[in-house]
């Protein structure tokens, strides 16, 4: 079977997330995700850095961002984000963007069709209704194919093998995303991608520019921050799910990182979110995507 008939058969369209995300500024670091994130810059300018590579992203490009593959984003300016959290698998479990490893960034022929059809996927997505499913699936797969013919006119340039969601680190960096509760060490690190600690860390190093155990400080301290943006969570249980010991530890920690106190970072997501409905009336905001 050639490609072209594997990617023919039927589609499996599974979506987490569908939203939009406003911001003044923008900073986001080793974000890790267990499925593809797809990532529209509406409106802004943004530097996106993944695997040791960066890219200016004008208003109008794509970001895309494979699972399990560390990311961040910066923006000093406001910008506007129509991001989605998918997966798209063949008949034959092939995923579609490993099938066609689309380059990480891309800049749309048509970003006004792109936003029409992102829209009324986040109105099925909100609002429901008798076909919600397909109306979500259809949508997420024109989107897709906007992207693979934009892909194909820009001559298919590939992405590199460090940022594909087959790196030689990915069971480390999926082990990590799997135990932020729990206790772990470099060495049970090291061990799932069968090497030696010292050298795991070095060569993990030279690849993503921070150690391991770096990363996966970052990622806790990634899903705390998302955590404090909820309603009804306390520190204790962020402390708890985030593998930081306490609320007191977790509270020091978060200063040494943001600058912040938890509580000071909670209540200006929560004015900025107010702000934002107040002005759009549609849109939510989402500073930590």
């Amino acid at each position: 079977m050639n490609t072209n008939e594997a990617v023919q058969a039927n589609l499996q369209v599974n979506a987490y997330m569908i939203n939009k995300g406003i911001y003044d500024t923008l900073q986001l670091d080793q974000i890790i995700y267990p499925n593809w994130i797809i990532s529209h810059v509406k409106e802004g300018r943004v530097l996106v850095s993944s695997s040791g590579e960066q890219h200016i992203v004008e208003a109008g490009g794509v970001m895309i961002h494979p699972p399990f593959v560390p990311f961040s984003e910066y923006s000093d300016r406001p910008g506007l984000h129509e991001w989605m959290s998918v997966s798209l698998y063949t008949r034959y479990h092939l995923d579609l963007f490993q099938l066609y490893p689309v380059k990480p960034v891309l800049t749309l022929k048509d970003p006004e069709g792109y936003s029409r059809v992102f829209q009324h996927l986040l109105n099925a997505w909100e609002q429901g209704g008798a076909f919600r499913e397909i109306t979500i699936s259809g949508c997420i797969l024109q989107l897709a194919s906007q992207i693979l013919e934009e892909w194909d006119r820009s001559g298919q340039e590939t992405r590199s093998r460090a940022s594909s969601p087959q790196s030689r680190f990915f069971p480390a960096i999926q082990y990590m995303a799997e135990h932020l509760a729990d206790k772990v060490s470099r060495e049970q690190l090291a061990a799932a991608v069968h090497l030696n600690a010292n050298y795991f860390d070095k060569a993990f190093c030279d690849v993503y520019g921070v150690t391991p155990m770096q990363m996966l400080r970052q990622m806790r301290m990634n899903k705390a921050r998302s955590m404090l943006e909820a309603d009804g969570v306390t520190l204790t249980d962020i402390a708890a799910q985030c593998g930081l010991c306490d609320a007191s530890y977790f509270s020091r920690q978060f200063v040494k990182h943001l600058g912040v106190t938890p509580g000071t970072y909670k209540k200006r997501v929560e004015s900025a979110r107010r702000q934002i409905i107040g002005e759009n009336g549609m849109y939510q905001a989402n500073l930590t995507l």
